[in-house]
């Protein structure tokens, strides 16, 4: 992961993860169709662009 969503110890957090996908012009939310999920909405309208089991596929999702 690039963009810096990583610690040292390659640990994803929300924090860094939530603020990498606001600088792209998108929202990270817990998903509510997948069990302990996350989704990525546009931060304009709302809508659904992107769902993820984990916070790391989110941030291989935002880097790639």
């Amino acid at each position: 992961m690039t963009g810096g969503s990583a610690d040292r110890t390659g640990t994803v957090s929300f924090a860094a993860v939530a603020a990498r996908a606001g600088d792209l012009g998108y929202e990270l939310v817990r998903g509510q169709d997948i069990p302990a999920g996350w989704m990525l909405l546009d931060a304009d309208d709302g809508a659904h662009l992107h769902s993820a089991a984990t916070l790391t596929e989110i941030a291989r999702y935002l880097d790639a």
